[in-house]
């Protein structure tokens, strides 16, 4: 069963306060976490807006035993720029860590969107999801899905944000690096396919022993 399955509630404001108010990442293998997940992303894409786009995450999770693909179509409110809409998709699969793609024959995989909802300010981004649908159920069914929240400083230069994501449930300061790879206009040109550098790359974990 997914241990996601629990319905939950949307977090209160003073939850969403209290993350945004943290910047780090508190897990002692997140540095290695994030230089993985970093690893697996295709090149940046340059748009006008800091934040609006379609930004990207590939993370595996360990006590899971599963991958998550994430996709967000950020837009900002033209009438209040730090107001945040758009959607989240989801690509969950069951699979090895050392193999970010799904495996044949398939184990267990779907595939769901949100509709997704933030704010971005002083450079944070607070960008959460709500109304869970199944888009596609290709093996092993589907349980319930508890929406995503991402909370993480936005990084300019890189067109990255370091979030972490917490649900309500399971998932409690995971940390997920996103990565822009798509504009919503003509003015920047996104990075083609062909710019993707494979193979992933999986930092070593030091070893306890000699």
């Amino acid at each position: 069963m997914d241990p996601r399955r629990d319905v939950r509630k949307r977090l209160p404001a003073a939850a969403i306060a209290a993350m945004l108010a943290t910047l780090t990442i508190g897990a002692p293998d997140a540095p290695a976490t994030i230089a993985e997940q970093r690893a697996r992303l295709p090149p940046a894409a340059e748009c006008t807006s800091p934040v609006t786009g379609k930004w990207k995450a590939l993370s595996f999770d360990e006590r899971r035993g599963q991958w998550y693909e994430f996709i967000l179509e950020v837009r900002q409110d033209p009438k209040d720029e730090s107001q945040l809409s758009g959607m989240i998709y989801v690509d969950m699969w069951d699979g090895p860590q050392n193999s970010p793609e799904p495996p044949t024959p398939c184990q267990h995989r779907y595939k769901g969107k949100m509709d997704g909802a933030g704010r971005f300010t002083n450079g944070e981004v607070q960008f959460g999801g709500s109304n869970f649908q199944v888009v596609e159920e290709i093996c092993g069914g589907m349980y319930g899905y508890n929406p995503d929240n991402f909370t993480g400083k936005l990084q300019p230069e890189l067109n990255e944000f370091q979030s972490v994501n917490n649900d309500g449930g399971a998932a409690v300061n995971e940390p997920t690096v996103f990565r822009r790879i798509g504009c919503f206009d003509d003015s920047r040109k996104d990075p083609s396919a062909s710019d993707v550098k494979p193979p992933p790359f999986f930092p070593h974990k030091k070893s306890s022993g000699c």
